[in-house]
């Protein structure tokens, strides 16, 4: 399991406002923005939790097969791969990619809103 989906869809996203394909509302995208951030460090804080040892005092058992039981489990917290850290940094990463796509659109619409505006303007 990952967040590949996730990333592909924000990559898509990404990838559209950076060529100027994209152009969002300023204040319609603000409500996005607002709620990305509160993601955002919701995940940061669950970052900061797991690194802080959120899975270093799993015990099962002091016999060796809670002993292997315990180190299966921490590894499945603060691992690599389809690690609970892993996956929360890939979103948290992800969180971050859409706030630029975000804020890049904004940019777009202000853009072609202001060109516009000029046009008509003479």
């Amino acid at each position: 399991m990952d967040a590949t989906g996730i990333g592909g869809a924000v990559g898509a996203f990404a990838g559209a406002a950076a060529s100027g394909m994209v152009s969002v509302d300023p204040d319609a995208a603000q409500a996005a923005i607002k709620e990305i951030g509160a993601v955002r460090d919701e995940l940061s804080a669950l970052l900061h939790s797991a690194s802080a040892g959120g899975a270093s005092s799993v015990q099962i058992g002091a016999n060796p097969v809670g002993v292997a039981m315990a180190k299966k489990s921490e590894n499945r917290m603060s691992g690599s791969g389809d690690s609970f850290t892993h996956l929360i940094r890939q979103l948290f990463d992800q969180t971050e990619r859409a706030e630029r796509a975000l804020n890049q659109a904004i940019a777009n619409y202000k853009e072609t809103d202001y060109g516009n505006a000029a046009k008509v303007r003479g």
